[in-house]
């Protein structure tokens, strides 16, 4: 997945520049977007991307089709709007357009609604976004729905899309807006080849999505086209393989998933999409949890557990819709919904502030012109709180992001600290402990995910490290069934329990061994690759978190992988360059780390007391942000 990082490092030093860009009043600095594939992340300009989107929806129809709130989206359409989605940070636009008046023999085919779209998307271009064409095909395109699957009038549709965009690589195309047929291996077949589809309404032909990517790339030969999954695209599960006939051995194809179960939580999501996410690119392109349409009581919560879930996959997000007061956005001034005093009926509650403010988060800590994406975190409450005060500045530009995982606060701490979009959680030595604590609903306030931190020690009981595989499924299972995230973070030390001998020296040779990571992952979401003793040798550190991590991500495909990073280590001197060695060693491994800051540096050994010592955390954040640029 990350064989080419190395390249995306020389890119980045090289300037990753492309031309023609003009920058909107947003200050918008990036050139228009260039997107690819590789494995399954997506890149922009050559460097690994997650996309932070919004719908438009005010092109769906031809303008004397256009119907009900789709008419007041039309006439607000335009450079401004597009703007306003900028100013939040947003990176992509979705817009849905009509098969019906995009095909050249249908009966609303215009060839100025065909410029119109062409328009839009050039405007969206001109201000540096990306854009998904999506192809709608249900009522709000002008007619009744005429086929669960794309059909020939589809295929006609793309024929006339296609080839206007071929050159431009930022423009994606995404097949078919939700697919209505369910995910059976009989109705995949039919996804996939095409073939008499039987539905409520009657029957129609449908035309196979390997169909409509042949067709495609016989005149855009490399633009990522998205793939929607069935069950109103819902779920990837069961898919079937699509070839890319450009390049078969390095597909330009994505994926994409609409609006995740919130009452069935992670688990469910796993199978959806987060297992494909693993091996191909998943976008979430089209989402939104407001309060009037099929709106839960927890809403704010579940919700807020699929974007910390989807953080950690790196699956972009795409809210719907920009253009349509009461769901991301509150009025025509595009302020966005929020969830205070959330309550099911009130048109003002939804997702937008907690979206936007993740945009925001992401786009401080890492605008995707670097090597890599801003990195994620675990890390302490009072370490986090010696790290704001040593360094302000550097501390909130990596800590404020939903990729941080801030264990012993609440969400009111964590917006004390400055950071409001991390995540809260709990960390926990005893399994027991854990289950009971999330059953009894006695964590803090906000928290999002728990830490099963087992070790060595007094602290995981002698039964849980002699069984940790039972243990760490019994956590996660316990977490995801409460809408918690389990974060996994297994110490070296505890070989000791099966090789009660073994130096601290080899402790990490022996963990590899005895298949630990192998144990603690399956039912977790994000893997730490825990150590005290490799910091102060970037080799060794490295080859340690290469093997554990690979061990996890085999146990448990698409899990996050983190490696741990200890300032404080009781066995060696860190120090801040080799806090950053050990980092550099192993970012094309790892999306992020699990770091450990003490303040309390330690004893002298001769006199027993305390002695002063660099504090290498505040400065190894520096320089990481001079390395940032």
């Amino acid at each position: 997945m990350r064989a080419r990082s190395l390249l995306f490092l020389i890119a980045a030093v090289c300037g990753l520049a492309l031309a023609g860009a003009a920058t909107p009043p947003a200050a918008r600095a990036a050139a228009p977007a260039a997107i690819t594939v590789d494995g399954n992340q997506l890149l922009r300009n050559g460097v690994p991307w997650v996309p932070q989107g919004v719908q438009i929806v005010g092109l769906v129809a031809p303008d004397p089709a256009l119907s009900g709130k789709y008419i007041a989206a039309h006439a607000h359409f335009g450079a401004a709007e597009l703007e306003a989605a900028i100013a939040d940070h947003a990176d992509v636009v979705r817009f849905q357009v009509s098969e019906f008046g995009l095909d050249p023999q249908g009966p609303l085919y215009s060839p100025s609604y065909v410029q119109e779209v062409i328009s839009g998307v050039q405007t969206a271009r001109s201000l540096g976004l990306a854009v998904i064409i999506s192809l709608q095909a249900e009522a709000p395109a002008g007619e009744p729905v005429r086929c669960p699957l794309p059909d020939g009038g589809a295929a006609r549709a793309w024929s006339e899309l296609a080839g206007t965009f071929a050159g431009d690589s930022g423009v994606m195309f995404e097949l078919y807006n939700e697919p209505a047929i369910a995910p059976t291996a009989t109705d995949w077949a039919l996804w996939r080849d095409g073939g008499e589809v039987m539905f409520p309404n009657g029957s129609c032909s449908a035309v196979g999505m390997q169909s409509l990517v042949n067709e495609i790339r016989a005149v855009a030969p490399s633009n990522v086209i998205i793939i929607p999954g069935l069950a109103g695209e819902q779920t990837l599960s069961g898919m079937p393989p699509i070839t890319d006939p450009a390049d078969p051995g390095d597909p330009q194809l994505a994926y994409g998933i609409h609006y995740p179960n919130l009452t069935t939580g992670v688990t469910a999501w796993e199978r959806a999409f987060g297992r494909v996410s693993a091996h191909l690119p998943v976008i979430l392109t089209e989402w939104d949890a407001n309060a009037t349409t099929n709106c839960l009581a927890n809403a704010p919560a579940a919700a807020q557990l699929l974007l910390d879930y989807l953080s950690t996959r790196r699956i972009g997000i795409v809210g719907f819709a920009f253009d349509l007061p009461g769901t991301i956005v509150a009025d025509w001034s595009y302020t966005p919904t929020t969830y205070t005093d959330f309550a099911c009926g009130d048109p003002a509650g939804g997702p937008g502030q907690a979206l936007f403010a993740r945009y925001a988060a992401e786009a401080q800590a890492g605008d995707g012109t670097q090597a890599d994406p801003a990195p994620g975190w675990v890390i302490s409450a009072a370490d986090l709180t010696h790290l704001r005060t040593a360094a302000p500045v550097v501390s909130a530009h990596f800590f404020n992001t939903p990729r941080t995982f801030v264990t012993g606060a609440s969400s009111t701490t964590l917006a004390a600290l400055g950071i409001p979009t991390a995540v809260p959680s709990e960390s926990f030595a005893n399994a027991t402990a854990l289950i009971s604590a999330v059953d009894a609903g006695r964590l803090r306030p906000g928290t999002q995910a728990v830490v099963y931190a087992a070790a060595h020690s007094r602290s995981t009981p002698i039964t849980q490290q002699r069984h940790l595989a039972r243990y760490y499924r019994l956590a996660g299972q316990t977490a995801h069934a409460h809408g918690l995230l389990l974060i996994a973070a297994p110490a070296a030390n505890l070989v000791a329990v099966h090789a009660r001998h073994t130096p601290a020296s080899r402790q990490d040779t022996v963990f590899v061994q005895q298949r630990i990571a192998a144990q603690a992952a399956p039912y977790a979401d994000v893997y730490v690759a825990a150590t005290q003793t490799l910091a102060t040798s970037p080799a060794r550190y490295a080859a340690f978190v290469a093997a554990a991590t690979a061990q996890a991500a085999k146990a448990h495909p698409g899990i996050e992988l983190l490696g741990g990073l200890n300032a404080g280590s009781p066995s060696h001197r860190v120090t801040a360059a080799t806090l950053l060695d050990a980092y550099l060693s192993t970012r094309l491994v790892v999306s992020g780390y699990g770091f450990s800051d003490p303040a309390d540096r330690g004893r002298s050994a001769s006199a027993g007391r305390r002695r002063p010592a660099a504090d290498p955390g505040p400065g190894f954040l520096r320089r990481l942000a001079r390395l940032d640029g």
